[in-house]
Order: structure tokens, then sequence, then C-alpha cells
């Protein structure tokens, strides 16, 4: 994501405005199911493992093969689309995304998106030296990655009346903060190229550096611009579940990331969930090598993934 946040002011020659199209499908009687802390502590790790995720590396091939088999295994049908792209520093790069869909044949569908490769160059590192190395990408690509697939586990089995599509985008951190267009190419990708054509899901919510130590995910400014309903939703779901003080009420600027892209494309709303601190900047791990598995809360982990869940079991 990017390294700036778009002043309040520029918001209305950007915003073209979605649709909101608010017809909710038929309310699943009882508690949402729990998302296992645990066992998305479990995958940070596994993730963390399997080394950087740079789109092109051997890490980014195994880590992709372990989210789909991870997807397969809690019951999801997968579907993959592959591209390339050439980055900002003109090298040519494949995209991977890979999609979940829970309950294909369901009319009434939501989408949740995370991506999850890795920066190849940790350009906020303190040390200089350490600035051309790959980041290992634990919160910013991994915590994304493991809420979606506690999401899927959290779901397996369940007999539901809309379905979920879980999008794992790629090659969304390889940018130069000074073209906003160079990030989010996997997203951008789908956007153009949505599975299945003319996809249109009521509403998504994006998952970006959610698994931090003190994490708090205040509403974005394209997120309520755009799909302010679907932030309320997310908040009153925050406080049923018992974690409103992660969702805190004040309003950042407007950030360029996957959601963004989404949104464009789709024409539905996208609310973007990322961790900015009250100080209106990204953690302090963001792009350094000290984005690592030491700075993981499972609580944190617990708090965004019981939300999600409870957000869907809301829908009425």
């Amino acid at each position: 994501m990017r390294s700036h946040l778009i002043s309040f002011g520029v918001l209305a020659a950007l915003l073209s405005g979605c649709s909101l199209p608010f017809f909710g499908s038929k309310a699943v009687k009882g508690p949402p199911p729990a998302f296992d802390e645990n066992l998305a502590y479990s995958r940070i790790l596994e993730y963390e493992k399997k080394g950087p995720a740079v789109p092109g590396s051997a890490a980014s091939l195994a880590t992709g093969d372990w989210i789909a088999s991870a997807l397969k295994s809690s019951g999801a049908e997968v579907i993959e689309q592959t591209a390339s792209a050439v980055t900002f520093d003109k090298k040519t790069i494949p995209i991977r995304n890979i999609l979940g869909r829970i309950n294909p044949s369901a009319k009434t569908r939501y989408l949740f998106s995370a991506h999850w490769d890795a920066r190849p160059f940790a350009d906020e590192d303190p040390d200089p030296k350490n600035r051309t190395r790959p980041v290992p990408a634990v919160n910013d690509g991994g915590s994304g990655v493991v809420v979606l697939l506690g999401i899927a586990s959290a779901l397996q089995g369940k007999d539901l009346p809309f379905g979920v599509d879980l999008l794992f985008l790629d090659a969304e951190d390889w940018g130069n903060p000074s073209t906003e267009n160079s990030y989010c190419l996997g997203s951008q990708h789908f956007a153009k190229n949505p599975i299945p054509a003319g996809y249109q899901p009521r509403f998504g919510i994006n998952f970006d550096m959610v698994g931090g130590i003190g994490a708090v995910f205040p509403i974005e400014a394209y997120s309520m611009e755009r799909a302010g309903p679907v932030v309320e939703k997310i908040r009153a779901a925050a406080k049923k579940a018992g974690f409103q003080d992660y969702f805190p009420g004040y309003r950042t600027g407007a950030i360029i990331d996957d959601h963004f892209y989404l949104m464009e494309g789709l024409k539905v709303p996208v609310v973007d969930l990322i961790h900015i601190t009250p100080y209106g900047r990204f953690p302090p791990q963001w792009h350094t090598l000290k984005d690592t598995s030491e700075g993981i809360s499972r609580v944190s982990l617990k708090a965004v993934g019981q939300t999600a869940l409870q957000v869907l079991w809301d829908e009425k």
C-alpha cells in the first residue's frame, strides 16, 4: 500500500461513486462460528517460513500453492487467474490471483480480499544496507492471508444462504510511492477481468496489515465516501462481537489500496481495513525487515476475523 495518504480535498475530483446494492441475503440463524486465532497464528508462522513471496520467486510459488491447498482443504472451489505485468522499474513479473469460492452456486455473494505478495525491497528500513532486501511481509501480506483462510475454515460445512468469495491478490506491493498506479497490479488486473465475468458481490472488505500488536482500523476516506453503509455494518458487527475498540471512529485520509481498484472496476462498495496509528501513520514495521511474526497478535487476528464473520451473520 502507499506510503502517503491522499488529503480529503482531492476526493471530489477523484471519486465517481459506487452503487450500493444492499438487498441483503436471508439471515443465518444463531451466532456466527468462532474464528480460530490459534490456527491463524500457526498459519502466519507457515507463511513466514516459506520466505518473502516476491512475485516470480520460488517462495511466491510455494506460498501460492499453499494458499490454494488450504482453500481446497476447507471445501472452497479454487480458481486461479494468471497474467503478467510490467513494474515501475521495468521488470516483467508474473501475477497469480487466487480465488476461493464458498458456496459457489449462491447468487448473493460477498467479497473478502487481501494481498499475499511481499515487497521486494525494504525501502523504509532504518538501516540503508537492508533497503534492497525483500520484506518478510508477515503483517503486510501474511495477516490478510491467514484471516481469509481462517474465515474459510470457520465456514466449512455450514449451510449458508449466501456465497463468500475469498480473493488473494498478487503484486500489490511492487510499486513506487511517486506513481500510484504502480501498486496493486493484481487487483487492477482482476478489476478489468473479473471472475466470473460480470461479477457483482453485494459488497467487499479488503484486509491489509490486520494482525499487528496494537492494531486499530479507523475509517479510511475512500471507504467512507464509497462504502459508508458497509463501514457502519463493520462497526456494528465489531461492537456485537466485543471488538469495538479495534475500530475507532476517527477518520484518515484516502489510501490507494486494492479496495480502490476493486471499487473502480466492479462498481461495488469495498471497505479497506488497514492498520493506521492514531498519528495517521502505518505501523513502524511497515516495509522493513522487522515485519515478522514477532509483531503479530492473536487477539488482533481474532478481532478482525470474528468481526468479518459477524458482518455476514448480520446481513438481513
